[in-house]
Protein backbone atom coordinates (compact mmCIF):
# COMPACT_ATOMS: atom_id res chain seq x y z
CA UNK A 1 0.00 0.00 0.00
CA UNK A 2 1.01 3.68 -0.94
CA UNK A 3 0.01 6.70 0.10
CA UNK A 4 0.84 10.00 -1.22
CA UNK A 5 0.16 13.31 0.54
CA UNK A 6 0.64 16.91 -0.97
CA UNK A 7 1.38 18.84 2.44
CA UNK A 8 2.38 22.50 3.14
CA UNK A 9 6.50 23.71 2.50
CA UNK A 10 8.24 22.76 6.33
CA UNK A 11 10.43 25.32 7.23
CA UNK A 12 14.18 25.25 6.17
CA UNK A 13 16.65 23.83 8.81
CA UNK A 14 17.69 27.58 9.32
CA UNK A 15 14.31 28.44 10.13
CA UNK A 16 13.39 25.85 12.37
CA UNK A 17 16.55 26.51 14.72
CA UNK A 18 15.56 30.31 14.69
CA UNK A 19 12.45 28.90 16.19
CA UNK A 20 13.68 27.34 18.47
CA UNK A 21 16.06 29.73 19.24
CA UNK A 22 12.75 32.03 20.36
CA UNK A 23 11.32 32.84 23.58
CA UNK A 24 7.83 33.55 24.64
CA UNK A 25 6.82 36.07 27.47
CA UNK A 26 3.90 34.33 29.63
CA UNK A 27 3.58 36.55 32.52
CA UNK A 28 6.91 36.68 34.40
CA UNK A 29 8.29 33.82 32.93
CA UNK A 30 10.12 33.20 29.64
CA UNK A 31 9.80 30.03 27.91
CA UNK A 32 11.00 28.12 24.92
CA UNK A 33 7.79 27.28 23.09
CA UNK A 34 7.57 29.30 19.90
CA UNK A 35 9.13 26.53 18.02
CA UNK A 36 6.55 24.53 19.52
CA UNK A 37 3.82 26.60 18.53
CA UNK A 38 4.87 26.54 14.84
CA UNK A 39 5.14 23.01 14.72
CA UNK A 40 1.22 22.87 15.91
CA UNK A 41 0.59 25.00 13.30
CA UNK A 42 2.31 23.45 11.21
CA UNK A 43 0.71 19.70 11.71
CA UNK A 44 -2.61 21.83 11.78
CA UNK A 45 -2.32 22.64 8.26
CA UNK A 46 -0.85 18.98 7.30
CA UNK A 47 -4.20 17.65 9.18
CA UNK A 48 -6.27 20.25 6.83
CA UNK A 49 -4.35 19.11 3.67
CA UNK A 50 -4.55 15.52 4.03
CA UNK A 51 -7.69 14.17 3.88
CA UNK A 52 -8.40 12.24 6.61
CA UNK A 53 -7.98 8.62 5.69
CA UNK A 54 -8.52 6.42 8.72
CA UNK A 55 -5.73 3.49 8.92
CA UNK A 56 -4.12 1.85 11.16
CA UNK A 57 -0.57 2.94 11.69
CA UNK A 58 2.18 1.21 9.71
CA UNK A 59 4.15 -0.59 11.84
CA UNK A 60 7.03 -0.51 9.10
CA UNK A 61 7.49 1.98 6.27
CA UNK A 62 9.81 3.80 4.34
CA UNK A 63 9.68 7.07 2.15
CA UNK A 64 9.19 6.22 -1.51
CA UNK A 65 9.52 10.14 -2.61
CA UNK A 66 9.70 13.40 -1.01
CA UNK A 67 9.61 16.23 -3.89
CA UNK A 68 9.81 19.43 -2.67
CA UNK A 69 8.38 23.22 -3.98
CA UNK A 70 10.48 25.73 -2.70
CA UNK A 71 10.90 29.57 -3.21
CA UNK A 72 14.89 29.01 -3.45
CA UNK A 73 16.97 26.22 -4.08
CA UNK A 74 17.57 24.40 -0.83
CA UNK A 75 20.96 22.16 0.04
CA UNK A 76 20.46 18.27 -0.27
CA UNK A 77 20.75 17.65 3.50
CA UNK A 78 18.47 20.67 4.00
CA UNK A 79 16.09 18.89 2.44
CA UNK A 80 16.39 15.64 4.34
CA UNK A 81 16.06 17.88 7.35
CA UNK A 82 12.78 19.52 6.19
CA UNK A 83 11.07 16.22 6.04
CA UNK A 84 11.25 16.25 10.10
CA UNK A 85 8.10 18.21 10.36
CA UNK A 86 5.90 15.98 8.01
CA UNK A 87 7.19 12.62 9.36
CA UNK A 88 6.39 13.71 12.97
CA UNK A 89 2.75 14.74 11.83
CA UNK A 90 2.62 11.17 9.92
CA UNK A 91 3.25 10.02 13.34
CA UNK A 92 1.11 12.11 15.25
CA UNK A 93 -1.96 11.85 12.59
CA UNK A 94 -1.52 8.16 13.24
CA UNK A 95 -0.51 7.00 9.32
CA UNK A 96 2.69 5.44 11.18
CA UNK A 97 3.76 3.88 14.44
CA UNK A 98 7.19 5.41 14.59
CA UNK A 99 10.18 7.23 12.93
CA UNK A 100 12.73 5.38 14.60
CA UNK A 101 15.09 3.30 12.24
CA UNK A 102 12.90 -0.07 13.30
CA UNK A 103 10.14 1.60 11.47
CA UNK A 104 11.17 4.10 8.99
CA UNK A 105 13.48 1.98 7.34
CA UNK A 106 14.19 4.00 4.00
CA UNK A 107 14.04 7.44 3.20
CA UNK A 108 14.18 7.86 -0.58
CA UNK A 109 16.62 10.93 -2.06
CA UNK A 110 14.88 14.23 -1.96
CA UNK A 111 14.09 16.02 -4.82
CA UNK A 112 13.34 19.88 -5.53
CA UNK A 113 12.40 22.57 -7.78
CA UNK A 114 11.53 25.84 -7.86
CA UNK A 115 7.72 27.42 -7.64
CA UNK A 116 7.46 30.28 -5.76
CA UNK A 117 3.47 30.13 -6.07
CA UNK A 118 3.06 26.85 -5.13
CA UNK A 119 5.52 25.71 -2.55
CA UNK A 120 4.83 22.18 -0.64
CA UNK A 121 5.60 19.05 -0.05
CA UNK A 122 4.47 16.22 -2.39
CA UNK A 123 5.51 13.00 0.32
CA UNK A 124 4.90 9.43 -0.89
CA UNK A 125 5.09 6.79 2.29
CA UNK A 126 5.04 2.49 1.77
CA UNK A 127 3.69 0.04 3.77
CA UNK A 128 6.68 -2.09 4.15
CA UNK A 129 5.92 -6.29 4.63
Amino acid sequence: MTLTFRLPLPPSVNEMLSLAKKRARLGKRVIPIVYDRAKERYERECLVCARMQRILPWPVWRIVAAEFAVHNERDPLELYAGAKWPVDWLVSAGYVLNDSPRELVHVGEPVQRIDRKHPGLLLTIQRVG
